[in-house]
């Protein structure tokens, strides 16, 4: 089973309440082209500091110390990525509103249906 959080966009005058189910985990995508799995989420302003720090670690570390670094920094974006995009909404006005648990994202929005059936009306 995985495991989902819950967030939640209030209404506004320009935009309706909304709902994002972010998964919890490893992000395999982030490990292995960070930069385009945060431009895929909608984290530009993340995509941006990744690559800034990708090039400002390559310019100034040499090419046997650069390596290793990068890929550690890669690795570490793999474990966090899913924390970043949950902050990232907080950050934007979302609200975590709960957890649910389904084996994919449509079994997690069942629960999620059953659980708060107002906030499953304005799923994305």
């Amino acid at each position: 089973m995985r495991v989902w959080t819950v967030h939640a966009r209030p209404p506004s005058q320009r935009r309706g309440a909304e709902t994002l189910l972010v998964r919890d985990g490893f992000a395999w995508g982030a490990l292995l082209v960070p930069t385009i799995w945060f431009l895929s989420n909608r984290l530009i302003a993340l995509a941006a500091m990744h690559a800034a720090a990708c090039i400002a670690l390559a310019a100034a570390l040499p090419g046997p110390v650069a390596g290793p670094l990068l890929l550690g920094l890669n690795l570490f974006i793999g474990f966090e990525a899913r924390n970043l995009q949950s902050w990232w909404l907080g950050l934007r006005g979302w609200r975590t509103e709960g957890v649910v648990m389904g084996r994919d994202e449509e079994a997690a929005f069942l629960h999620l249906a059953t659980w708060r059936p107002d906030l499953a009306r304005v799923a994305r």
